[in-house]
């Protein structure tokens, strides 16, 4: 609940005999955050907590910004900018495997944009994954620019909840899409690229395969390669890679032109250079054995979250998961929406978030599931046997979302679990 005495400071003005308040105020507030990051077990699939040298102790002098794109500059002074930039377009596509990135869209949300206006017109035909099944806002959702501009149609999954290929192909040969989009938000299981690519092939569509959740698995080997499969792949290291926030397109060589000229002057115009010295240092690091080790061990705490609700029939959606996060039908297991879920469990100092699942009775923003992932609770150095504990806890409180005391006994197991130091955590030497 936010402090409403904190929020705007009652929406005054700000001037020389207040400013010292709203210093006060903004500090305050980050502080507050920063607390609440540590004293809390945060299961959200998307969060991950950044790597300090990605984002803080940066051997940078100023935030630099350039325009242009990488070695055309209308800038003079630019040449170790192009330098760092070309480092990190280099690291991009010795871990993916793609002939040619673009290392400049200020999140995936704006390359999946560049994407668009690079491969198509407005009013032109996509086939997507449907949201209710785990796409994304921007594959297609009538209230996203994606929805508003192109012409969008979508696939969905089968009984067992795994994407329906021979819908796809359908669906394809019916409406002759010049897209297909695969990959999503709340997908637990890794994609047939190779099966995708001959579907496209058959309509002369290509493939945009948007990676943001799985993009460290993919980088490991963890998930479907998919290239060559793939003409465009997206993603973003601040999810199962540790970076910071921003995007990336990764593609073939003969879309290089049109992806570049989409990004810039397309879409977008300078970049800040502290920004892609963090993306260059997170693609780099990425290629080293301990972040194998690193994506391996959320691999298995999720395996955790797993075996702790098998017993629960048809609770997982998919019956299960192949990468760093879940859904689970709260509504059918356990007779709560995801919103009431996601709220009990933050008062026992568990965050979730509520999540449409196939076939969704309630409003999206009611829900009837929950989406749960281990990224940030391995980063913070959890071992296999304390998300065990952390697993049971929140099955706990689903069973028993009523009972305040229940509620107020783990989250006090909860916060001291979270005061526990670990040599593992890549937040120890900063709190």
């Amino acid at each position: 609940m936010m402090n409403k005495d904190v929020i705007g400071l009652n929406r005054e003005k700000i001037s020389g005999d207040n400013i010292g308040a709203f210093e006060a105020a903004l500090l305050e507030s980050a502080r507050k955050q920063d607390a609440y990051d540590l004293s809390t077990i945060n299961l959200i699939a998307p969060a991950s907590p950044t790597k300090p040298e990605y984002c803080d102790d940066l051997p940078l002098r100023h935030n630099a910004i350039a325009e242009g794109l990488l070695g055309k500059r209308p800038y003079a002074g630019a040449e170790a900018f192009n330098e760092i930039e070309d480092l990190a377009v280099h690291a991009a596509c010795s871990l993916f495997g793609a002939e040619h990135a673009n290392v400049q869209p200020h999140s995936v949300s704006q390359a999946n944009q560049a994407v668009y206006a690079a491969l198509l017109k407005p009013g032109d035909p996509i086939l997507a994954m449907s949201f209710d099944v785990g796409g994304h806002l921007t594959h297609g959702l009538k209230k996203n620019f994606s929805g508003a501009l192109y012409d969008f149609s979508f696939y969905g999954v089968d009984d067992g909840g795994i994407i329906d290929y021979d819908q796809m192909e359908r669906l394809a040969t019916a409406n002759h899409p010049k897209v297909i989009v695969c990959g999503g938000s709340s997908y637990p299981r890794t994609i047939d690229f190779s099966r995708i690519a001959e579907i496209a092939h058959s309509v002369d569509a290509q493939v945009l395969a948007d990676l943001s959740h799985p993009a460290g698995l993919v980088a490991t080997g963890r998930f479907a390669a998919p290239f060559p499969h793939c003409d465009v792949v997206t993603l973003t290291p601040d999810k199962t890679m540790l970076g910071g926030h921003g995007g990336l397109i990764l593609c073939k060589n003969d879309l290089k032109t049109v992806i570049d000229s989409a990004v810039h002057p397309g879409t977008q115009s300078s970049v800040p250079l502290r920004r892609i010295y963090g993306l260059a240092k997170c693609l780099i690091d990425a290629h080293k054995p301990e972040f194998t080790d690193f994506i391996d061990r959320v691999l298995v705490n999720m395996k955790v979250f797993e075996e702790a609700l098998m017993p629960y029939d048809d609770s997982m959606i998919t019956g299960g998961s192949d990468t760093h996060l879940m859904v689970v039908n709260t509504h059918k297991t356990f007779g709560l929406t995801g919103k009431g879920s996601e709220a009990a469990l933050e008062k026992a100092n568990i965050l979730t978030n509520r999540q449409v699942i196939p076939n969704e009775e309630q409003k999206p923003y009611i829900a009837s599931g929950i989406r749960i992932g281990t990224t940030w609770s391995t980063a913070r150095g959890f071992d296999e046997s304390e998300m065990g504990v952390v697993a049971n806890s929140l099955i706990t409180v689903l069973e028993n979302a009523d009972d305040e005391s229940t509620i107020r006994r783990v989250g006090a197991e909860m916060t001291e679990l979270c005061n526990v130091r670990r040599p593992r955590d890549v937040w120890k030497d900063v709190i």
